[in-house]
């Protein structure tokens, strides 16, 4: 029993060394691809194409069984603000990897400062954000209207941190605002199992399941700025609903 758990640690150990060692090398040819094609077309799909590549090498280190649920067939070439809660750092890659939706998140201007993230970033069409100017909101939709014409969706994790597997954090209502200013339906994604994969504080992955569950796109043009705190409030039980449901099927 002692040798099959100390044999499992440090083969989840190398992998995910490995894996790590590989991104990192892997990482520097997929970031200068997207900013080489990007100058001749901001907002091409071969973007996206590239970045799809750059999540195998994490499915493949993860050697998770992954299912994804699609409880409406959302349009792919419609622009959304997706919303998902939050639980590993593996999140943003498999989601990314299995909704295939062309979508970009939201960056700090810290790093824009990082020389190579900063390439990145600006490469990928991140949207910048400045937590210090409350008057950030206007450049923040000046940004996402031209992310949203082109065809691509904004991802956010609205509890703004990664949770633990038996917590839902709370929602905050930025993502909420992006949509309703910019009359952009929000796709509600519930995913489970990545905190027992690589949890919060943890350095190595390992293998287990995991489900994403694609809710019913919402009409923002339903709402307002007097009742966007009413939708916030109803997505969020909407989607611990669902979450319980998943981790409740990931145990059985």
């Amino acid at each position: 029993m002692i040798l099959h758990y100390t044999y499992t640690m440090l083969k989840n150990k190398l992998f995910t060394w490995f894996n790590l060692l590989l991104m990192g090398i892997y990482t520097i040819p997929v970031a200068y691809s997207i900013w080489f094609v990007g100058l001749f077309n901001r907002f091409t799909k071969l973007k996206y194409y590239i970045a799809q590549s750059w999540t195998i090498p994490w499915m493949w280190a993860a050697r998770s069984k992954v299912t994804l649920i699609k409880n409406y067939d959302y349009k792919k070439n419609q622009p959304y603000v997706v919303i998902s809660n939050h639980l590993s750092n593996l999140d943003p890659m498999m989601q990314f990897r299995y909704l295939k939706i062309k979508w970009v998140f939201m960056a700090k201007k810290e790093v824009y400062k990082l020389p190579f993230f900063r390439t990145a970033a600006k490469s990928f069409n991140f949207i910048k954000v400045d937590r210090t100017d409350k008057n950030d909101r206007k450049s923040i939709n000046k940004q996402a209207k031209t992310l949203f014409n082109n065809g691509w969706s904004l991802m956010v994790y609205p509890q703004g941190t990664r949770a633990k597997k038996d917590t839902f954090l709370p929602f905050k209502s930025g993502a909420f605002h992006i949509a309703l200013d910019n009359n952009i339906p929000i796709l509600p994604v519930v995913i489970a199992g990545t905190g027992d994969i690589w949890p919060r504080g943890e350095k190595f992955m390992k293998s287990g399941k995991a489900i994403i569950n694609t809710l019913e796109p919402i009409d923002i043009s339903k709402y307002t700025k007097e009742t966007i705190d009413q939708l916030v409030d109803e997505t969020y039980d909407k989607m611990f609903k669902v979450y319980k449901e998943l981790t409740h099927t990931i145990k059985k």
